[in-house]
């Protein structure tokens, strides 16, 4: 698309937008933070094509696009979004606007190589996993050979979710190993309980034979609760009624126990469950360190293809924490470089762990940290537009490194151009889209800019 691209932004990922543009061969004119008179004076120019507009809140970029619409009514129009109810209003409003999420163009470089190392990026296609598509990258081939060679390519990722019986080991295991201190009296006191009651009524059972299993129950149930004692031991002989001492005694701890445990649980903000789909996993699954825009995007990608996912955030205010609650997705509270809390979470059976938070360097401490609990473990690191994760990298090996402020901005600065985009990927120091005709680089080379 030919004309003035005009980009509202301000940032790293702005400021990589233009330089995409730019290097796209494209007139590119930046307003930083523009107020309603200055961006009317810049959308007076008749030689404005595009307009971009990013911002980091999704209600500040939709008022700017609808006053960006007000005063270039059909004008091409590009917002980066990241809620998608939000992107679905704008889009009813301003049929013509083009919405963009850096988390969505980003997400799949952080899923594929935590899937599977050999891939550069991974994608659903649809909703289904029979729809999921992988660009792979051979890392096996060396830069010598020839270009063709070493281009990625699309194709099928054969995934399949783990099996019934796997699915129900897994989730056994993880119910029986709480996270926390306190879910783990609440549960093992519940289980004390629940044996002693069991327990008695096989003794009742035994030691009275005419008695119905109800009756035997019960009894054993007013015991264990400290009711009262027992009526089949109150009677029986010198090792029942020690027994009856024993069990009662146990049964007044134990139910002190789980009452405590229950009530801090019920009182308390908790963001990991003790059944269900809440509860921390403990083998197979992802750890997604940092829970921002990127970070909750990936856990909702891995969960889609069956993966198990537990997310990690410092914050226990970050707005995204409530939307992975409301959406069942378990969420430690705690600082992802840790080790306690990585060996919380059982990195030694985990199929990998992603480091997203926006600072570069809390995502090399988050790997260092991870890979000293657990040598060896695959970690996929969001890296930025300075050197220090290749720095480190070139000094210790932390992982796999994607720059995905440059992977938005390709994405963002070809839908600014034009391009129907699929996806976004980094490749061997080059950026690359998927469109509806196949993979091309992008920008394909450096161009004179015209402005």
């Amino acid at each position: 698309m030919s004309g003035l691209h005009l980009l509202i932004g301000d940032g790293p990922l702005a400021a990589g937008v233009e330089q995409t543009l730019r290097d796209a061969g494209r007139s590119v004119r930046r307003l930083r933070r523009p107020v309603d008179r200055e961006l009317r004076r810049a959308l007076a120019d008749e030689t404005t094509a595009a307009v971009t507009v990013i911002d980091r809140d999704d209600i500040a970029a939709m008022r700017t696009a609808l006053l960006v619409e007000y005063l270039r009514p059909r004008i091409r129009l590009v917002v980066t979004i990241f809620d998608r109810t939000v992107a679905e209003q704008l889009i009813r409003a301003i049929p013509n606007c083009n919405v963009v999420s850096m988390a969505d163009a980003s997400a799949g470089a952080i899923v594929g190589p935590c899937v599977d190392r050999r891939l550069v990026a991974l994608h659903r296609g649809d909703d289904t996993l029979d729809g999921l598509v992988a660009v792979h990258g051979d890392p096996e081939i060396a830069e010598e050979h020839a270009p063709e060679e070493t281009l990625p390519r699309v194709a099928p990722y054969p995934y399949r979710p783990p099996s019934g019986p796997l699915r129900v080991l897994r989730w056994l295991r993880a119910q029986f190993r709480p996270p926390d201190r306190d879910a783990a009296l609440l549960l093992w006191s519940l289980l004390g309980l629940v044996a002693l009651v069991v327990l008695e009524t096989l003794l009742a059972l035994v030691t009275s034979e005419h008695e119905p299993f109800v009756i035997a129950a019960y009894e054993a149930t007013k015991a264990i609760a400290a009711v009262g004692p027992s009526g089949f031991f109150e009677h029986g002989e010198t090792w029942a009624r020690l027994y009856g001492i024993a069990s009662m005694a146990l049964g007044v701890v134990l139910t002190a126990v789980f009452t405590a445990a229950l009530v801090n649980r019920v009182l308390s903000r908790r963001l990991t469950g003790i059944v269900g789909a809440r509860t921390i996993p403990r083998s197979g699954h992802v750890v997604v360190a940092g829970l921002g825009q990127v970070g909750f995007r990936v856990c909702l990608e891995l969960r889609a293809m069956g993966i198990p996912v537990v997310a990690v955030e410092q914050d226990p205010q970050a707005p995204n924490v409530a939307l992975a609650r409301g959406l069942k997705v378990p969420v430690v509270i705690g600082r992802g470089g840790d080790r306690y809390v990585l060996e919380r979470l059982s990195l030694g059976r985990a199929r990998a762990l992603a480091a997203v938070t926006s600072d570069e360097l809390v995502n090399v401490a988050i790997s260092v940290a991870a890979l000293a609990v657990q040598p060896g473990l695959p970690t996929v690191l969001r890296a930025g537009s300075n050197d220090v994760t290749r720095e480190t990298a070139a000094l210790f090996p932390i992982g796999v490194a994607q720059d995905l402020d440059r992977i938005a901005a390709a994405a963002i600065a070809a839908t600014a151009i034009g391009h129907q985009l699929a996806h976004a990927f980094a490749h061997r120091g080059e950026t690359w889209i998927e469109t509806a005709t196949g993979l091309e680089r992008f920008p394909a080379a450096a161009a004179p800019t015209a402005g």
